[in-house]
């Protein structure tokens, strides 16, 4: 089931792209990569002040961070990864609304065949992107029901072996820091 929705989402952003256009998308998706930026150059800072206000979840037995960490620091790997997703997020969100204010340029007639398969290119590319991170944010959440649903997902299971650069760096900031 969450290998559909996942595909959904991936459609449904080849289809923004598309009718956004080249230039539209090409803005959102260097929105997503400032957002980026912004949240791997921040997120330790946040995540000290995330410690004092967010509990740890305490997990019973057998429960672990079971598709990001094995024995690193599970604490320190869910402040990060909290710390990472919030900056993200808020950062994109201010990111879309500067984006928006340029929807004219999708009106501008180009060459629209050509435009609008780039413009859908670059839409599938943020989608996927947009989910890799929420796949991590999501491994993070130590919820039977979720570990299952990701466990249990060919597509997720895809998304993380194959999106070994977003995977990777994730991993890496949010187990070893920006630091080390």
């Amino acid at each position: 089931m969450l290998s559909l929705f996942l595909f959904i989402i991936l459609v449904i952003s080849f289809s923004v792209g598309f009718r956004r256009g080249f230039i539209l998308q090409l803005m959102h998706l260097l929105g997503l990569v400032v957002s980026f930026i912004v949240a791997y150059l921040y997120y330790e800072d946040v995540a000290h002040y995330i410690r004092l206000w967010v509990p740890f979840p305490q997990f019973g037995e057998g429960e672990e961070l079971n598709l990001l960490v094995d024995s690193f620091s599970m604490e320190m790997v869910y402040y990060n990864g909290i710390a990472f997703a919030l900056i993200f997020f808020l950062t994109k969100i201010v990111m879309q609304i500067i984006a928006s204010l340029f929807d004219f340029v999708a009106h501008i007639p180009v060459l629209s065949f050509i435009n609008g398969w780039l413009g859908g290119l670059l839409g599938f590319l943020e989608g996927l992107v947009m989910i890799t991170i929420l796949l991590h944010i999501a491994a993070l959440v130590q919820v039977d029901v979720v570990q299952a649903a990701l466990q249990n997902s060919t597509f997720a299971q895809m998304i993380f072996e194959y999106t070994p650069i977003i995977s990777n760096e994730l991993k890496e900031l949010w187990i070893e820091g920006r630091n080390n």
